[in-house]
């Protein structure tokens, strides 16, 4: 059975919440060593870390949140938090999905896990918090203003990174993942559940920033160990092929033909002559 999505402050006993044009606006305190068990929200949330901290788990990995730290997560994310010593205090925004035209420019920001400190949009939560506590008619205008700046900010700041060649940390896993057991079975949806992005956004995340698909990258590091055996010692090519996690030795045969214009039994004699003139 799928979970249930529950309100971000389950778990807290000391809350202010105010809903204002785009966003459910939430700033939240959690009391110390407190544990909120897996759950989801029905919204996207973008968080920022005030004071105290938390670990916030996914499926297979967590990640610290200190002060200052922005987390995101995307709608039906399924995940857990832990809280530290001090507690929490977190200021949260939940934008409404409805309202797609005016979140476009941050719909990729919204759509993957993040974990990144930005002191500049801490202190814009921080003044977004303290208007939570006005009651002017200019509060709910001056609300929905700094929640955008504030998405717009961290918006900009990941482009950047993704820009200077900083991965987000789900895409720096996932190709680690890949590299640690590429000579397994290992399937697209494994590696996207591990990592908790979506398969398909796993894939054109994966191809966009490292210039091949995953199936593709997979492949050629098989390839690249196959050919250092082959070059190690006598081993059979249907045992390189078999422990480099190919199908059998032809399937491993045409594909390493491909790669390097060679078979592998050419590869290794051409290596051997190499050799031999060398010694000579």
């Amino acid at each position: 059975m799928a979970p249930r999505p529950v309100p971000v402050t389950m778990g807290s006993p000391r809350f202010r919440t105010r809903e204002v044009g785009a966003f459910h606006v939430t700033e939240a305190w959690f009391p110390p060593r407190a544990l909120l068990p897996p759950h989801v929200h029905d919204r996207a949330v973008f968080g920022v870390m005030l004071e105290g901290s938390f670990d916030h788990l996914f499926t297979g990995r967590m990640y610290d949140c200190t002060p200052d730290t922005i987390l995101t997560e995307p709608a039906g994310e399924r995940h857990a938090n832990r809280m530290e010593r001090l507690g929490a205090h977190v200021l949260i925004l939940q934008p409404d999905p409805t309202c797609a035209e005016l979140l476009h420019p941050v719909r990729s920001l919204l759509e993957e896990i993040h974990n990144i400190r930005h002191p500049g949009v801490a202190h814009l939560a921080w003044r977004l918090a303290r208007e939570l506590q006005t009651t002017d008619t200019a509060a709910p205008l001056a609300v929905e203003a700094g929640a955008l700046e504030m998405l717009a900010v961290a918006s900009r700041q990941v482009a950047l990174d993704h820009a200077a060649g900083v991965a987000p940390k789900w895409l720096a896993r996932a190709r680690e993942l890949v590299e640690e057991r590429y000579r397994e079975r290992l399937q697209i949806a494994e590696i996207a559940r591990e990592v908790g992005i979506h398969p398909a956004h796993l894939a054109r995340a994966f191809r966009e920033r490292y210039r091949e698909p995953i199936a593709g990258f997979m492949r050629r590091r098989r390839l690249e160990w196959a050919a250092a055996q082959l070059l190690a010692g006598e081993e059979p090519l249907s045992a390189i092929a078999h422990r480099a996690g190919f199908a059998d030795q032809s399937h491993f045969t045409r594909s390493f033909k491909a790669w390097s214009r060679m078979t592998p039994a050419a590869y290794r004699k051409a290596h051997a002559v190499a050799v031999d003139r060398e010694s000579r």
